[in-house]
């Protein structure tokens, strides 16, 4: 590694690179080779970056509790839909509306719940 020596996180390679770009472009003085080379060493740099924080970072499992909450929650929703709760609720919104595309939304949208 010849330009991201020292680099250890995302944030600080980025600024690294926008300096040396500025430098090593060949707008500004540099070389093609160079520029090249600086670029596929901060591509490659990023992608060992990413993979490492993926190895650091594992997936958080959902708990059983998690779990058990969804479900209720999903019973409950179930039920309210049954209920027409919600339909009712809109069917009342619609009501009050004044905008005609508000008033069609929500009629679709109660469509829908009473579907389900």
């Amino acid at each position: 590694m010849k330009y991201f020596l020292g680099i250890t996180d995302i944030e600080q390679a980025k600024l690294h690179y926008r300096k040396l770009a500025k430098q090593l472009h060949p707008d500004k003085g540099g070389t093609d080779v160079d520029f090249q080379e600086m670029q596929t060493e901060y591509k490659e740099f990023l992608l060992n970056l990413q993979q490492e924080q993926e190895v650091v970072t594992p997936i958080r499992k959902t708990t059983s509790i998690e779990k058990e909450l969804i479900n209720e929650m999903s019973k409950l929703a179930k039920v309210l839909i049954k209920k027409q709760v919600p339909q009712n609720y809109l069917r009342l919104k619609m009501q009050t509306s004044e905008s005609t595309l508000k008033k069609t939304l929500l009629s679709q949208v109660i469509d829908i719940l009473n579907e389900l």
